[in-house]
């Protein structure tokens, strides 16, 4: 059996418990980050050129799973949805949605701005989100709505439910959209 006493004179110098507690305050304990936020930066950039998360990865010497950690952090805790507009497998925007107060933030992962959701446009507002919507639907004023509606299971036409139903999928482009819904926590 060890004598613990005698280990922590030996490491620490002290067997009192108030001063291993001070010690203990001193040293840090658990992981440190792997990436500063000068790095997060960088990988983000890395991200928009094209660089994979895999390259990313090598590159900072961390695994995938820590790059995606880093560039798939949520950019706000208020919103209600995540919309990922896609192109493929990659994300292109990543559209942060808070219905309450009517705003929407974005980061863009590509500088493609073909393929971006607001192309060149940094900071859309909530009407250019409506409008978004509205062009990656069938437009409202279309003949047989009624019928296009009945037919899809809806009562009147709501863009971002039709576009739920179809992942944001139109005749005109490759892309598409994942939603995610943020879970919210029952008291």
């Amino acid at each position: 059996m060890k004598d613990y006493r005698k280990l922590c004179i030996e490491l620490f110098g002290t067997d009192d418990e108030n001063e291993l507690r001070k010690i203990a305050g001193r040293l840090r304990g658990g992981r440190k980050k792997a990436l500063t936020e000068k790095d997060i930066a960088f990988a983000l950039e890395l991200q928009t050129k094209g660089v994979g998360t895999k390259e990313i990865a090598d590159y900072f010497g961390v695994s995938r799973q820590t790059i995606s950690k880093y560039l798939n952090k949520p950019l706000t805790d208020s919103y209600v949805m995540r919309l990922d507009f896609m192109f493929k497998q990659k994300v292109c925007t990543e559209i942060y949605v808070d219905f309450e107060h009517k705003q929407i933030k974005i980061i863009n992962r590509t500088n493609d701005i073909m393929k971006r959701a607001f192309g060149v446009n940094e900071k859309p507002t909530w009407e250019d989100f409506e409008s978004f919507l509205e062009e990656r639907c069938f437009p409202n004023s279309r003949a047989l709505k009624k019928t296009i509606l009945q037919r899809i299971g809806m009562d009147s036409y709501d863009p971002l439910q039709i576009l739920e139903m179809n992942k944001g999928r139109t005749a005109e482009d490759n892309q598409y959209i994942n939603f995610t819904r943020k879970r919210r926590l029952a008291f």
